[in-house]
């Protein structure tokens, strides 16, 4: 047999195997959503890192399009049938529900755990950022100085941005949506979390008491925000990737190395909401949030290494989706 025959034996029993073991790839995209839950709840980490860190930050992208773009085009011509085969089910459904689960489930447990351990708890997620730039940086085919220049600047801009002191503003119908709109941007930008700019816009436990509290309403408001900024957002980052990937993805790494500055766990906010970065004191507490630090970081690298980073192809089968993989890859 052909080396060529050998590899379509391969590829197609490879297929087969993944067609007749779905629980895997579902179980997975399920904690990959409630780790980017988890993360948007936190002010610093971005839910964008862990879809980068995950492998689905394409998949992503698309199914953000298909769902404000094509899926409501196809409502308003009445083609049920084709905006049923548009959205990609296998990827969204357990993908969202990790993540509103997550969101609803632990917004309580993490405000107290920050309230309570913050040098720990942000020590933590230092490590995890940390740890994701390794792997984000992989995926640059190759470094120039253009690249370089391109991810400090988004350094650079990112660091800057988070020395603005936090907003102060009554939450209005029209402040809750601007926000969501805002900050559902961030929430898919690696290194600049949506949580982050809600601080920064000062409706961050306004937000959080409307999750806390069950407050549909501000919620609904909040969520047609999300969408309006999704959908806007997701169509700019995805024609980026496809036509400047690695440019996009360097300038991307600066934004999350940038990011680091408000993860960083020894720090203190003035009156006027400005975080204030400090050397911490040599003490019990120090050697604790470094084994923490490390523990954050190497468990982003292990996660790579035994291949949680796989990408998500499978799970959306579309024309118009291989064609933009194929474009990235060219």
């Amino acid at each position: 047999m052909s080396k060529i025959g050998r590899i379509q034996m391969h590829h197609t029993k490879k297929t087969k195997n993944n067609t007749s073991s779905p629980p895997p790839r579902r179980m997975r995209l399920f904690l990959t959503g409630l780790s980017m839950g988890v993360a948007d709840l936190v002010p610093g980490v971005s839910g964008g890192t862990i879809a980068f860190l995950y492998g689905i930050y394409d998949e992503l992208l698309y199914s953000i399009r298909v769902f404000t773009g094509t899926v409501p085009r196809l409502i308003l011509k009445a083609d049920f049938k084709a905006c049923f085969k548009a959205v990609p089910f296998g990827f969204l459904v357990p993908l969202m529900s990790g993540m509103l689960i997550a969101i609803f489930g632990f917004a309580k447990i993490f405000s107290y755990l920050l309230a309570t351990y913050p040098v720990l708890m942000w020590s933590v997620f230092f490590g995890l950022v940390l740890g994701s730039t390794f792997i984000v940086r992989k995926r640059v085919t190759a470094w120039n100085a253009r690249r370089l220049s391109l991810a400090l600047a988004g350094f650079l801009a990112t660091f800057i941005l988070l020395g603005i002191p936090n907003a102060s503003v009554t939450p209005t119908a029209f402040i809750i949506f601007l926000t969501g709109a805002t900050a559902s941007c961030a929430m898919i930008l690696p290194g600049i979390s949506g949580s982050l700019i809600m601080v920064m816009l000062g409706q961050y436990k306004n937000v959080m008491g409307f999750v806390s509290e069950r407050n549909i309403g501000q919620l609904i408001i909040f969520a047609f925000g999300a969408l309006v900024g999704l959908g806007l957002f997701s169509r700019l980052l995805s024609w980026l990737l496809r036509n400047y990937h690695s440019a996009t993805i360097a300038t991307l790494l600066g934004v999350m190395l940038g990011s680091l500055r408000r993860v960083w766990p020894w720090q203190t906010e003035t009156a006027d909401g400005i975080y204030v970065s400090h050397m911490p004191a040599v003490n019990l507490q120090l050697i604790f949030a470094l084994i923490l630090m490390a523990a954050g970081f190497m468990l982003v690298i292990i996660l790579e290494r035994r291949g949680i980073a796989r990408e998500h192809n499978e799970d959306i089968r579309t024309k118009d989706f291989k064609k933009e993989i194929a474009a990235q890859q060219d």
